[in-house]
Order: structure tokens, then sequence, then C-alpha cells
């Protein structure tokens, strides 16, 4: 099996002045790497060509009138199929509307649950127009210039099809610092990401893109503080039931991720509270997967008599971090990348019409998110994000970027101050879901859209919108998600978790939360007692990287010029001199700049020439 066996899914467009003499079709087919690939065009008019490369069981649908070409990718979960086509063109319509729209797009955004970017063309007017949902689930891009228009889910078709993008460095030396660019930004000068809940057009005739932010989350706002844990936790309960029951039901059935942490085991306990039908499936690797977790899981699966599947995975060659480079562009994690083998014996055992069900976001719907310590000041949150959130020292990434320390501080200020919110704290939170989130999170998720449809229950605007209005003092310490997971299954949370090598409703546990809240709030201490941690609960393993990661960078370095225009090669080179003084995840991030850059520059990258080496 090739290692390109699956690629990104989903639309791309242009306007007929955006690109050379490349056909549209041409365009698509670098996205297409097997036969379940398939580019088709669905739109071609003499202002606009929209196509997408998808497999079969992909969720997309067109509906349309003689006026009217409405596209829907993703899923809504809150409408009947039989009144979606009908809701569809009515959203259509409003998205194209010159004025008036806005307060019922507004409406329907905040109360729409769901994954999607709908796209809508009027055939007589020519406008375009795309909304997407309110926490931006599907990463979407765009470019603009004068009269052209591209937008795409995936960036490098962007970059593919312009001659003149070049890296844009405060996105790389913020990629570099976090994993991820803040806000709308992207590794590249002028390609947009399509923030959360926007409403953006686009008319030919003007060349003019109107974009409106239709609906923000505000976590200063904590509605629900008046209310106990105890009632907090029982409306987050029904809500999460009633999330698992929405998503369950398409295609082939539905598999739970489950691993030992409480996440995933909410997900198995929401399914089996609502007599929802699913099986599971665990990942397990002597390198990466602490045993632990698969122990945990498999007595999970006995509690609740699901049917299970353990898969052993290989760790990952050059050909799957080679599909991560050219899939997400350098926006997720290299390191994660042992995981498509994982996903590649999914697929090959229930196929890809299954529906992949997660525990994503409930690191960020039910724990404290708030700051460790007080925050006085601006300048207070700004080190404060950069302390918490980044990968490499500050002063590195400006040495290999060349862009200042103080620059990417100020990047990281204004991006800030674009916030509703007032308090510094909340601003912290809004961070962690907006950034961190959506920028980085929800691009790991999409990557496993190349295989089969992803979800979450606890990104489920009901449940997501209550548990964030909920006060940082009920969550704290695990207090609301262990209320949460007692009301959803107490069995669920007699199980030991394996953070703390004990149950989630224990004595013990609540000791074990206390202190840790008391180390994150002391990092010195924490940096020497979380190694002894970590080994005493087998979650230890590891952070060497091998001679063949650091030989690969050293050759992309050296053979395609190109890095020496985005980061500093000789300090690249002093960087990786330096190897044993950095953390992988450090050496990783700066391995996933150097990729993007060699596989956009060269006629061959060095990845590609090591398909089949080991990376571990």
């Amino acid at each position: 099996m090739s290692f390109l066996d699956a690629f990104m899914v989903g639309i791309s467009a242009r306007t007929r002045q955006s690109t050379a003499d490349e056909s549209f079709s041409d365009s698509l087919e670098p996205l297409c790497h097997d036969e379940r690939y398939r580019a088709e065009t669905l739109l071609e008019t003499d202002a606009y060509t929209a196509g997408t490369t998808t497999y079969p069981e992909y969720p997309t649908q067109v509906v349309e009138t003689e006026a009217l070409w409405v596209y829907l990718e993703g899923r809504i979960y809150d409408s009947e199929s039989q009144s979606l086509r009908s809701e569809l063109l009515e959203v259509g319509e409003r998205v194209l509307a010159d004025d008036g729209s806005s307060e019922y797009l507004r409406n329907w955004v905040r109360e729409t649950d769901g994954e999607f970017l709908l796209v809508a063309y009027d055939k007589r007017s020519e406008r375009i127009g795309l909304c997407n949902d309110l926490l931006g689930r599907l990463p979407v891009y765009y470019y603009h210039d004068d009269d052209a228009l591209l937008f795409s889910r995936e960036l490098r078709y962007i970059i593919e099809a312009l001659d003149d993008t070049e890296f844009d460095p405060v996105g790389v030396a913020q990629s570099l610092l976090f994993g991820y660019s803040l806000g709308e930004r992207t590794l590249m000068r002028r390609v947009t990401r399509l923030r959360p809940g926007t409403h953006l057009t686009f008319d030919p005739d003007e060349g003019v893109v109107t974009r409106t932010a239709l609906h923000r989350l505000d976590f200063e706002q904590q509605t629900a503080a008046d209310r106990s844990r105890t009632r907090n936790a029982a409306e987050l309960a029904d809500r999460f039931e009633t999330a698992c029951e929405n998503r369950s039901g398409y295609g082939d059935g539905d598999i739970i991720s489950l691993s030992g942490g409480l996440d995933s085991r909410s997900v198995l306990a929401g399914y089996h509270a609502t007599e929802t039908p699913a099986t599971a499936a665990t990942m397990d690797s002597e390198t990466y997967v602490a045993d632990s977790d698969v122990e945990i899981a498999e007595k999970l699966a006995r509690t609740f008599d699901i049917e299970w599947n353990r898969y052993q995975i290989e760790p990952p060659k050059g050909g799957d971090l080679d599909m991560l480079i050219k899939s997400k562009t350098g926006q997720i994690g290299l390191l994660t990348s042992f995981i498509l083998d994982f996903f590649r014996k999914l697929r090959s055992d229930h196929g890809a019409g299954i529906t992949y069900v997660t525990g994503d976001g409930g690191d960020k719907a039910l724990p404290d998110l708030t700051p460790t310590r007080p925050l006085a000041t601006e300048s207070q949150l700004v080190e404060y994000v950069i302390e918490e959130n980044s990968f490499l020292d500050l002063e590195e990434v400006a040495r290999l970027t060349g862009v200042s320390a103080e620059e990417i501080r100020r990047s990281v200020r204004d991006r800030i101050r674009t916030y509703p919110e007032q308090d510094f704290a909340s601003q912290y939170v809004h961070f962690l879901v907006y950034e961190r989130g959506v920028n980085f999170l929800f691009e790991g998720e999409d990557r496993n859209r190349l295989f089969f449809w992803s979800t979450s229950p606890f990104y489920s605007l009901d449940f997501f919108r209550y548990a964030m209005s909920c006060p940082a003092d009920q969550k704290a310490r695990y207090g609301l998600y262990r209320e949460f997971l007692e009301q959803l299954s107490p069995a669920a949370a007699e199980h030991v978790h394996p953070d703390y090598r004990a149950p989630v409703a224990s004595t013990r546990h609540a000791v074990a939360a206390h202190v840790d809240d008391l180390l994150s709030r002391y990092p010195r201490l924490f940096e020497t007692v979380l190694p002894i941690i970590r080994s005493v609960n087998g979650l230890e393993k590891g952070s060497t990287v091998d001679p063949d990661t650091i030989g690969c960078i050293r050759n992309q370095v050296e053979q395609c010029n190109a890095v020496d225009d985005v980061l500093s090669a000789d300090d690249v080179q002093a960087f990786l001199d330096a190897a044993a003084e950095h953390e992988r995840t450090s050496i990783y991030r700066v391995f996933a700049i150097t990729s993007v850059v060699d596989d956009i520059h060269s006629s061959r990258s060095v990845l590609e020439s090591h398909q089949e080496t080991t990376f571990g």
C-alpha cells in the first residue's frame, strides 16, 4: 500500500482570473493519490470553477434551483434529512443577499450544531458566498487579490495554484513557537484562514470580498455560575447524551476511539447511557502508547460490554511524514504521524463509511483553563501565553526566523486585543479555544477525515457552550468533570484515571489533582517532579530523537536553498548540533517547517526520498 493512500478531502474553487494556464481539473489531480479518491468538477461558469477531491463516503451534497447553487460539506446534526434541502436553499439565499440577512445568519449559526462549510452561488449575479459553523470545525483557506479569489479546504491547493505566494515570517515564527499561527494568519503571505462562524461573500463585478463575523463565544460570560456544580453536571450529562445520539447512525456505524483517559470514556458512557450502538478501538504501541492506557481501555470495554479491538501500530516511516506535510502543510505536528497506521488498519477492517468518534474537546470544555497565577497586566498575559504554550524558547525562534522577539510578542498581543473578553483570565481561555483549539487541534481532527468522518460530542454547540459558561472554581481540580462523569455513568467514574492511577471519584484522585494544581503554580518544582510522576504511572516513553531525523533535517537545509530564505540555515544547523539539549517536540517543530519549505520548492523533497525510512 502506498503511504500516500489518503489525502485532503473537500472543496476547492477559484475565479477564472485567479491562476495561470493550468486547467481546473488538472489542478485537482495532485490531491488524489489512490483509486479511492476522485476529483469532480461541481461548478463551471464564466466566473468560477469549483470541485471536490473526495472518497465516496465523505459527506458532501449539492442542492440547486434555476437561480441558486448550494454546496454543503460536512454534517449538520440537528436537522431532519427531509427538511435539510429547504434549509440549505434558505441559508444559501441569505448568504448571497446584499443586505438584511446578517441577523438571520447569526441566529442560524448560533443554533446549528454541526461541522460544515456551506458555499452558495447566485447564477444571475455571479456572487459567491461562504458560511462555516460556529466553531470552524473544518479548516478553510482563501486568497483574494483584486478580481481573483481562491478558496480551499487545503492550504496546499492555494499555494500550488499561485505563482507569487511567499512565506509569512511572522506566521512561520508563530508556528515554530506554538505549533500554529494565530488568528486568520497562515504560513503564507495573503493566504487567510477563514475564522469560525464567518460569512464571506465575493462580488466578481467589484472584485470585493466582504467578511462578517457572525458570532464569537465570550468566555467572560459565565451564565451558569449561579447554579450548583451538581446541577451543572446534570445539565451537561443530559446535553452530552443528546450530542452522542445526534452524531450516531450515519454511514456504516460508529467506532469510539477508546483510551484510558476521561474524555474517551465519557464518550463510551454517553453511547451506553443512550443505548446507541457502537464498537471501540484502541491503539497499542510500546513506543507511543502508555501501557496503562490500553489496560484501562480493555477494562472499560468489558464493563460496558462493547465490542473492542486493539490495534498494534508500527513506527511511522518517511512516507507517513510526507503525507502529513502534503496534506496539512506543517499545521499539525509530525510526531503524530504514528497514528496513520492505526487509521489505515481501522479503515481496512471497517471501511471509510464509519464515523470515528473521539473525546477531542473534553480537555477544553470541562477542566479549568484559567491561568494558574494572577495576571495584572496585558504584558503579563502575553508572557504567560508564550511561557505556557511554546515548543521552543522565544529567543531561539527569533534566531531561527530573523523575526525579533519583540515583534513576536507584539503579534501575540495584537491578536489578544481582538478578543471580546476584557479580563485577562478569560482572554487566556479564549486563546486556548480559538488559537490552540481551532488552529491546531482542529487540524489534527481534520487529518482523521483523510480516512473517514471524525467527530466529537464534546464540541456539540449545546454542550460546549454550557460547559464554557460554568465557573472556573467548579471546574478546578476535576471537580465538575468528576460530577459530570458520575452523573453520566458511575461505572465509568470508578475506573482508574491513568494520569493519577486512581478512580476519578476517589479521595486519592482528589488529593493527586490538588497536588497537580499546586505544582502547576510552581513551575520549577513541577519540572523536577514531572519525570517522577510519568515514570511511576508508566507514561514516560522517551524523548530522544533518532539520528535519521537529524540527518533528514540537515539534508533539507543543505539541498533546498529556499530553507535559508525562511529560516537561518546556519542557526538551524547550530540548533541541530545541540539537539541533545532540546526537547523532541522542539526538534520536530523545526522539522515540520523545513519539510514544508523543501516540499514546496524541491522537485523531489528529502522526505520523498526517505519513504521507507523509519522515524522512531
